[in-house]
């Protein structure tokens, strides 16, 4: 299946790049110029791009009577339709979603991303000092430190999940979760935005649905006397899961920018780490999804094999809804980088 559309899709590319090629070569003519010949060459290329416009266009550009300058615009945006008019999946209108945040205005924190998120980290540790309060005695607190831990290697397999979800299917239209969506998509091209970004600038989208979430688990949790093990645990969970897309940003830094606390964790493997990220940032972008620590990142991967968890969930999906994830026709655009971003 992946071949096939892989072939579809270099054939469409192939096309495409025809006809772009035919317009450049067009205009490329249209100077100042009283020979036969070219005015001829000109002609006859003018024919040959508009076999690939829309009807619509071609009697546009022929009831016009402007000048070829005039004419050939024309001719150059019916290839941008027709471009667009190209089959797609439902996963292919992620594209032209793609983020492109570089205003020092669109980096940096605002009142209300940072009202979002520290409401939703307050009201996580108001889940997590309601679980505290409720432990009594040496037993208690080795059941709660075992939840924390479990919490901990479970977010990272969830952002694994989410990551793999949001890289592969929707678009900025999609619903709730659009924004992130394509922030995650076109994070891709443009990885090192993520590290310009300011605290709560990189983090209120992610927090932000957490809060009625924590609020309702609150009011539940006060009402029904949830374990004290239970609100440990959806706390660590649910508070890392978040933090996980500012844990994502550090993976994208150097070591000489990062706090020596951060620098430590990621050397002890307990946060992902540059080295460790840097293998989801290749062409297709099919794997390392875990963006915590990392742990999950081999056993479902599998090392790239047919056989990992992401390819047989895909492979799942496809079968029972038709759609295909975006990492098995991802177009291969070149990476943009940072001067310097090089280096370790």
């Amino acid at each position: 299946m992946r071949s096939c559309f892989a072939g579809r899709t270099a054939f469409q590319h192939t096309h495409n790049f025809h006809r772009r090629a035919v317009v450049q070569a067009t205009l490329a003519e249209l100077k100042p110029s009283t020979s036969t010949q070219c005015r001829r060459r000109t002609a006859l290329t003018a024919s040959s791009a508009a076999v690939s416009a829309p009807e619509s266009v071609r009697e546009e550009t022929a009831s016009s009577g402007a000048s070829k300058e005039a004419a050939f615009a024309v001719l150059e945006r019916a290839v941008s339709v027709s471009d667009a008019e190209q089959p797609s999946t439902a996963s292919t209108a992620s594209s032209s979603k793609r983020e492109t945040l570089e205003s020092p205005e669109q980096l940096a924190s605002t009142p209300e991303h940072r009202t979002l998120v520290g409401s939703a980290i307050l009201l996580l540790a108001a889940i997590g000092g309601q679980g505290v309060s409720g432990i009594h005695g040496p037993h208690q607190a080795a059941v709660a430190f075992a939840a924390v831990s479990a919490a901990y290697v479970l977010a990272d397999f969830g952002t694994g999940v989410y990551h793999w979800s949001v890289d592969n299917y929707g678009s900025g239209a999609t619903p709730i979760v659009g924004e992130q969506i394509a922030a995650f998509q076109g994070h891709h091209q443009r990885p090192w935005t993520i590290t310009q970004r300011q605290f709560a600038n990189n983090l209120h989208k992610v927090f932000k649905p957490s809060i009625p979430f924590s609020l309702a688990w609150l009011v539940a949790s006060s009402a029904l006397h949830f374990a004290p093990v239970a609100n440990c645990f959806i706390s660590v969970f649910v508070f890392l899961v978040c933090m996980s897309q500012q844990f994502h940003a550090w993976g994208h830094m150097k070591k000489s920018e990062l706090p020596a606390a951060v620098v430590s964790l990621q050397n002890a493997g307990l946060l992902i780490s540059r080295k460790a990220h840097g293998a989801h940032h290749k062409a297709p972008f099919e794997g390392n999804y875990c963006i915590v620590s990392g742990l999950w990142n081999e056993a479902l991967d599998q090392s790239g094999s047919d056989q990992g968890f992401f390819r047989k969930l895909e492979r799942f999906v496809a079968a029972k809804t038709g759609v295909e994830p975006r990492c098995w026709y991802e177009p291969k655009y070149e990476l943009e980088q940072l001067p310097g971003s090089e280096e370790t």
